[in-house]
């Protein structure tokens, strides 16, 4: 692939946590209310944090979950628009996954900006997608999602995540069955044209063997913190606390604010809101309401006090990629279910206003 980078740029690549430093202001607005409650509220999009050589994971869905590849030539086409796009934009792609109805990319960006690579990459499709099969309207859901991930130490948990999707689906045993993804590009050590595996081989091993081997032991053996267990921030970033705060202070948005909240806290007021017992979350069985309970209570914690969904999940003694899952339909149903949008901002509001006199920055 083409060198996306040059000059002061390509020396920021791998080094955007160490562009920013010091400890950010809390900001308040018009009303003063801590921008950081705003931050959180479900009314609002996830933030968009673009620097200059980030890592981002990206995830574009199709619309009502149906299919945004009806066949290989589809595939064919994303793959070639984002190869053009790599070239013309100077972004790097690290590793893909075509799924059915949807995709999983891991992007390293140069000058252009994120939202300005995915407007050209995904309008250029859907024109493509909507002329051959003589449709028309939206293909995909809303706007992508895009996490900036701290490069160290979960580039690599991510290069995972993205490879094990088709097997996590059912569709294949193994990565390397899948047609569709970068795997077999990191088996063997080189890349198509615009893929860029040798930005992650390196971190794997000296040399180009060490570094195949490296690889496929990460892809065979258990991660001490797989990427569904990193904690998220704002919707927008995943990586530690400290990281979080850096690059929230660079994009001018207030900095983390851990919340003296504990998940029995939580779970106390979403009960209390869903007028069930606790203890009816705390059950084995499949109940609507507790399910739904539970899947609030992970949603609430992660934003507000930052309680991954793994730590909520082990309280309720359920496995995380189950509350994974639930926490993500309720996401979804956010966007469509008014009055489930104003509980969750009830919700938010409450627990913030609870605990704002032992917050200090």
């Amino acid at each position: 692939m083409t060198e996306a980078l040059t000059g002061e740029a390509a020396g920021r690549v791998w080094d955007l946590e160490r562009t920013v430093s010091g400890a950010p202001t809390p900001t308040r607005g018009r009303d003063g209310v801590s921008r950081v409650l705003w931050y959180y509220s479900p009314m609002v999009r996830p933030l968009r944090v673009e620097f200059p050589g980030g890592l981002y994971h990206v995830i574009v869905r199709g619309n009502e979950r149906k299919a945004v590849f009806r066949d290989d030539r589809d595939r064919e086409d994303y793959l070639h628009r984002l190869a053009h796009y790599g070239q013309k934009l100077e972004f790097r792609v690290l590793a893909y996954c075509l799924m059915d109805n949807h995709v999983h990319l891991a992007i390293e960006t140069g000058r252009a900006r994120l939202s300005r690579i995915m407007a050209c990459l995904q309008s250029s499709y859907t024109q493509y997608f909507n002329r051959r099969h003589r449709r028309v309207g939206h293909l995909f859901q809303g706007r992508y999602k895009a996490f900036l991930i701290e490069k160290n130490p979960y580039a690599l948990a991510l290069l995972r995540y993205i490879h094990e999707n088709p097997v996590k689906a059912g569709i294949v045993a193994t990565p390397q069955e899948y047609t569709w993804s970068s795997d077999r590009d990191y088996r063997r050590g080189k890349g198509q044209e615009w893929l860029d595996v040798d930005r992650l081989l390196p971190m794997l091993g000296r040399g180009r063997s060490a570094a195949i081997r490296g690889y496929r032991k990460l892809m065979r053996e258990k991660l001490e913190e797989p990427y569904e267990k990193v904690e998220t921030w704002g919707q927008a970033i995943k990586g530690k606390e400290a990281f979080a705060d850096r690059m929230l202070q660079a994009a001018g948005e207030p900095r983390v604010l851990r919340r003296n909240l504990t998940i029995e806290a939580v779970a106390r007021k979403v009960a209390q809101t869903q007028e069930i017992g606790p203890g009816q979350m705390m059950t084995r069985g499949r109940g609507r309401a507790g399910s739904e309970a539970r899947a609030l209570t992970a949603w609430v914690g992660r934003e507000v006090a930052g309680i991954s969904i793994a730590r909520t999940a082990k309280y309720f003694g359920r496995d995380t990629s189950s509350m994974a899952r639930n926490v993500a339909r309720l996401e979804e149903r956010m966007t469509t279910v008014r009055d489930l949008r104003s509980l969750c901002k009830s919700l938010v509001a409450s627990l913030s206003r609870a605990r704002n006199a032992t917050i200090h920055d």
